[in-house]
């Protein structure tokens, strides 16, 4: 009895791997990951300005992924220095950007380009 019972427990194992879903299946034809050292994060830069065209200190910045699913964001949100300007380093992916000053905000869509640093200046409404 000892010895059925010892010679049934790998197959019982074999069969819990199989119903927990085990390893996936890969092909040739699936798309390579990317290379090993290669960068993930990005830049989003630029600057807050007045309708005027002056700049906006102290100004929030915010952003929210637009992948599915949504990519995670580092930081609740940057602000702007004296000068208006603003950077924030995150994953690649497309992202709706607000800035918000008082009562003022406006909103742009930018796409994060991984060991790039893409531009979008918002002009407050």
């Amino acid at each position: 009895m000892t010895i059925a019972l010892l010679a049934a427990v790998p197959l019982l194992l074999g069969v819990g791997l199989v119903l927990a879903g085990g390893d996936q299946p890969v092909s040739d034809t699936d798309p390579p990951g990317p290379p090993a050292g290669s960068p993930v994060m990005g830049t989003i830069a630029g600057a807050v300005a007045r309708p005027d065209g002056s700049p906006v200190a102290d100004a929030g910045v915010l952003v929210a992924s637009l992948e599915d699913p949504a990519v995670a964001i580092p930081e609740i949100g940057v602000r702007t220095g004296t000068d208006g300007r603003y950077e924030w380093r995150l994953r690649g992916g497309r992202y709706e950007v607000t800035a918000v000053a008082g009562t003022r905000r406006t909103a742009g869509t930018a796409t994060v380009v991984p060991g790039q640093t893409v531009t979008l200046d918002l002009t407050l409404r």
